[in-house]
């Protein structure tokens, strides 16, 4: 059982790790035109300072490093466009990304509206708080889950007996081998105003909390003579989200008051005994991460190949406008994920009831905020249009590459060409910290910053060992992207794996080697993959330098070289009311390239 002594009540809500605030003047300053589509310093600034980005360990060049993501967010706003035009804002992966986003602002925001904003620290509550934060306060605690066995003893106690005596043949007498130092904001506020209004060897009478029944024991107290600044600003901070978490829940109970929202229990039932036989046939393939499991899209997939096809269409949480079937359940576990502790049918069942739970409060939520209209206040529409812009340029970059065709023939010539030597891809070796905590991710990127060796840090905190191998470049997702555009001694983090966070460095980078095979048969596949890729950042450098062309971007240099930003890296995931956390701002990879031939094509012109 973990010491209540050494926790502090946490609102149920995730609150902000920074504040996002977005102005709206009558002008704002422009950095960059695309089209329609203007960057704003205000957004630049965002994108910049909340993206991870490669950085080596001595000498950072920020001008060539604010003119690179000028010339990626361009590309990205063009794409984007292209992207609407093609109709691809209508597709299904395209609006289950967006809504999925969409979702956390809309709650985010009903949380501002409704508890946030009206948090205000009352003078009596300071008072009381810079009194309390002078002293330091060691106890220790008897605790039980039955209210008669402690109140029992609290009645043998205040008739003599000794709570020492009593907690020394008591199994929390495990945890306690040395008092607990209690100070100001460290525990939950009922347990606190009962052990901050004893003096030395007095008790406390018995306090209730949800998971039971505390009496504790005071042994000394330490008085601080004076008061630091950052007393004084605990202080705030400790009344502060105190008086939130009592807004939240007096909101809580209000707003759900009446609002009933059931999930089918028949196809509850069917996605419970689906989800439980594909676990068990899939127990060996599970990792355990922090204490627990979580499956994602490829899982999800799985399960939902197991249903009844009939079944997924079918009404499975039972809203009165606009019920969700069982499908579009599944397409929302995709995106979020499902984790659990252990695979045991009695608990997987409760977690899935508890799982969807969670998911009805949370549509309920969103729903009301996007009623409201709280999907057009500025400062939500302004981060939806990036996560959009972001989604639909993304598709169209899939789209680019699935439309190069590559034939036998072309492969074929391609093998002839070059007498059956084929260039193999470039490779890397690398380090990487892989963790899932993002306190660890915050130290490794602040020691990093201050020249720390990263070999010793990865000892030191990474959940996996390093290999020395080189790897080839030609590989699916954010670690191969962030390392092909990576310089050998640049670091780089945050990066969101499937289940962890990641900083990595780049070690050496080289180019790959050159193989002759003898069979075309046998290099076919391979040469398909070689010419693709090959066409596909040729055709997307060349569609992205014409838009650029057609629409008249535009670079205010004077503001861009103007633009003061922090080059410190930081945690980039953003906490939000309600709730849940992701990406502060999208996750957008170097992608210049472009700009080179738009150069070409526009002196061309001008000839």
């Amino acid at each position: 059982m973990l010491s209540i002594l050494n926790k502090k009540l946490f609102a149920i809500l995730a609150l902000s790790l920074f504040t996002l605030t977005n102005s709206f003047p009558q002008q704002k300053e422009i950095v960059a035109k695309a089209g329609s589509v203007s960057i704003t310093k205000e957004e630049y600034v965002k994108r910049f300072e909340l993206s991870p980005r490669p950085r080596q360990d001595n000498y950072f060049d920020s001008t060539y490093l604010k003119k690179e993501l000028v010339k990626t967010l361009i590309a990205e706003k063009l794409l984007a466009q292209e992207a609407i035009k093609n109709g691809l804002d209508k597709t299904k992966e395209f609006v289950d990304a967006y809504n999925f986003m969409r979702d956390f602002y809309l709650r985010d925001m009903l949380y501002t509206k409704e508890v946030k904003s009206k948090v205000a620290a009352p003078d009596s509550a300071l008072a009381e708080g810079k009194e309390r934060i002078r002293r330091t306060i060691n106890t220790k605690f008897i605790f039980s889950t039955d209210e008669k066995e402690i109140t029992d003893i609290y009645e043998s106690i205040k008739k003599g007996a000794s709570f020492d005596s009593i907690l020394a043949a008591r199994p929390e007498n495990d945890e306690q081998k040395n008092t607990a130092e209690v100070t100001f904001g460290s525990m939950h506020k009922k347990m606190e105003d009962a052990i901050f209004s004893l003096e030395p060897e007095q008790v406390t009478p018995v306090i209730e909390l949800k998971e039971g029944w505390y009496i504790c024991k005071v042994y000394s107290v330490s008085i601080k003579k004076s008061l630091e600044e950052k007393d004084l600003s605990k202080v705030k901070s400790v009344v502060k989200d105190r008086v939130e978490d009592k807004i939240y829940h007096e909101f809580y109970k209000k707003f759900f008051k009446g609002i009933v929202v059931t999930a089918d229990r028949k196809l509850f039932n069917s996605l419970f005994e689906v989800v439980d036989l594909f676990l068990i046939g899939n127990k060996h393939t599970l990792i355990l991460h922090q204490n627990k499991f979580t499956i994602y899209e490829t899982e999800i997939e799985k399960i939902r190949k197991l249903l009844d096809k009939k079944d997924l269409d079918k009404p499975f949480i039972k809203f009165e406008i606009n019920p969700v079937t069982l499908s579009a359940f599944l397409d929302y576990m995709k995106l979020a994920g499902f984790d659990f502790l252990r695979t045991e049918s009695g608990y997987l069942k409760r977690r899935l009831n508890n799982y969807i739970s969670t998911y009805i409060q949370n549509q309920i939520v969103a729903r009301e905020a996007l009623k409201r209209g709280y999907d057009k206040i500025p400062d939500v529409a302004v981060d939806l249009i990036i996560w959009r812009d972001n989604y639909l340029s993304n598709l169209m970059m899939k789209q680019n590459y699935k439309s190069q065709a590559v034939t036998d023939e072309d492969a074929y010539t391609f093998y002839s060409n070059n007498s059956g030597i084929i260039p193999q891809p470039d490779e890397v070796k690398f380090s990487k910290i892989v963790t899932d905590d993002l306190d660890v991710i915050q130290k490794v990127l602040e020691d990093s910053e201050k020249g720390a060796d990263f070999t010793k840090l990865q000892e030191q905190y990474s959940k996996i060992e390093n290999d020395s191998l080189y790897h080839p470049l030609n590989q699916q997702g954010d670690l191969w992207k962030a390392l092909a555009s990576m310089k050998a001694g640049e670091v780089y983090g945050p990066l969101k794996l499937e289940d962890d966070f990641a900083v990595i460095k780049l070690i050496d980078k080289r180019e790959g080697k050159k193989e002759l095979i003898e069979s075309f048969e046998e290099a076919k596949p391979q040469l398909r993959n070689i010419l693709q890729t090959k066409k596909m950042y040729e055709q997307l450098d060349e569609v992205t330098a014409k838009l650029a062309l057609d629409n008249g971007i535009q670079i205010n240099e004077q503001i861009l070289n103007s633009i003061k930003v922090n080059m410190i890296n930081v945690i980039v995931f953003r906490r939000f009311g309600f709730g849940g956390q992701q990406l502060a701002v999208p996750y957008t990879p170097n992608f210049s390239t472009w700009y080179e031939k738009y150069e070409r094509l526009k002196k061309a012109l001008s000839l």
